[in-house]
């Protein structure tokens, strides 16, 4: 199948296209900042101490939960375009991608806003600091549904490449892209280091926004 083939749409189509590929590629930048904004943790490693959050609560709590938000958005509406671009071979592959795509968005961001949560009543003012290290020792709470929704989010992400490879419907880089979806974990998701895994994701949401609405949100010649 060619990249250049178009499929033929109505109006109504073509206009929902166009804003689900708006809404991936905008979401897509902003977790690209979010990345950038995200503190790393005085002693390393995923949890964080309360002289690491005290200070700044009230912008963890919101920064975290900005970018919960944020993965609602933008992972439904990439496995809802691969679904749209790969219509034949591949689209088994595509199909269920999405729907593991779907169900690790739902943990993940659900976990997410926990912790946010967690964190922010552990250090609010008159709360003992020692209560953020219990939080963090009862990882199972913490991050009992984050990590099976973030191994299910790149495992869907995974899933869906093969699709879109198998399909032909855009171009190879693409696919490869999205694959880079592995290391974020085994690189810190903060920083440049973070930056590097975080770049190559933004390039495969914009390049797949742009080639959903050429596709599928232009008017078949």
């Amino acid at each position: 199948m060619s990249t250049e083939t178009l499929v033929r749409t109505g109006p109504a189509t073509r206009h929902r296209v166009g804003f689900v590929a708006l809404a991936l590629a905008v979401t897509a930048l902003v977790a690209l900042v979010g990345g950038l904004l995200w503190p790393e943790p005085s002693g390393g490693g995923e949890t964080y101490s309360y002289a690491d959050i005290a200070p700044q609560r009230a912008l963890w709590w919101g920064l975290l939960v900005a970018l919960s938000a944020n993965l609602v958005i933008n992972v439904p509406a990439q496995a809802l375009l691969t679904v749209l671009l790969v219509r034949a071979r591949g689209a088994a592959w595509a199909t269920a991608g999405a729907v593991i795509l779907w169900i690790g968005t739902a943990l993940y961001a659900v976990g997410g806003a926990g912790w946010a949560a967690a964190y922010y009543f552990a250090t609010a003012p008159g709360v003992d600091p020692s209560v953020i290290e219990r939080v963090n020792d009862d990882s199972a709470h913490v991050f009992g549904v984050m990590v099976p929704g973030a191994l299910l989010v790149a495992v869907g992400t995974i899933v869906q490449a093969v699709g879109l490879w198998r399909s032909g419907a855009v171009p190879r880089w693409i696919p490869v892209l999205w694959l880079t979806i592995v290391a974020t974990f085994v690189v810190p998701g903060n920083g440049i280091a973070g930056l590097l895994t975080a770049v190559p994701m933004t390039a495969a949401s914009l390049g797949t926004a742009y080639y959903a609405w050429r596709r599928l949100g232009q008017r078949a010649g």
